[in-house]
């Protein structure tokens, strides 16, 4: 179980460190895009295909599995706040596992739709022609890595006693990291 968290954790952090590359990347571009478009009139060509297609689909994606991995999804606890411990752990508990399901087929239509697309290699026209298929394979990567997180948490619910989901309070003095 301890291998199965270890690896799980390093997967989402990888993922996470992806996207902030990429974010950076994106950001350089940018920056080279606007100073080459104003010093010798010739912009980046496909900046804005390549941004929108890789970049952004990126940073959605691939750092799914982090924020859940720390709780941090938007929730509201307006109800289940007043629950008992052992119906908040089970009302968690469905929750994940609807969750589960929901984000499994969410993977398993993306990964077809990946799939498709580089099977007939599509690509978007632009400035220039810009090949969309390794985009799409960011979005089942991410699901993926979102799934497991949630099944990490459904077992933890089940096995550990003082498993609470809700993430720590900003101004709070509790430790918000996540050891690997």
């Amino acid at each position: 179980m301890r291998i199965f968290e270890s690896l799980v954790k390093k997967f989402a952090y990888l993922l996470a460190g992806l996207a902030a590359l990429s974010l950076i990347l994106m950001m350089l571009q940018t920056v080279m895009d606007v100073i080459l478009n104003n010093v010798i009139n010739k912009p980046i060509e496909g900046n804005l295909e390549v941004i929108s297609i890789y970049h952004m689909v990126i940073i959605v994606f691939l750092p799914l599995a982090l924020v859940e991995l720390r709780h941090e999804h938007i929730n509201s606890d307006l109800l289940v706040i007043n629950f008992s411990k052992f119906w908040r752990r089970f009302t968690y508990i469905f929750g994940a596992v609807v969750t589960l399901v929901f984000i499994g087929i969410l993977f398993w239509q993306s990964l077809i739709d990946a799939l498709q697309s580089f099977e007939i290699n599509e690509v978007v026209m632009g400035s220039i022609y810009v090949p969309v298929w390794p985009a799409r394979f960011a979005l089942p990567l991410g699901f993926s890595a979102f799934m497991l997180v949630v099944l990490l948490h459904i077992i933890h619910a089940f096995t550990k006693p003082d498993f609470d989901p809700t993430p720590s309070s900003p101004d709070s003095d509790k430790d918000t990291s996540v050891s690997i």
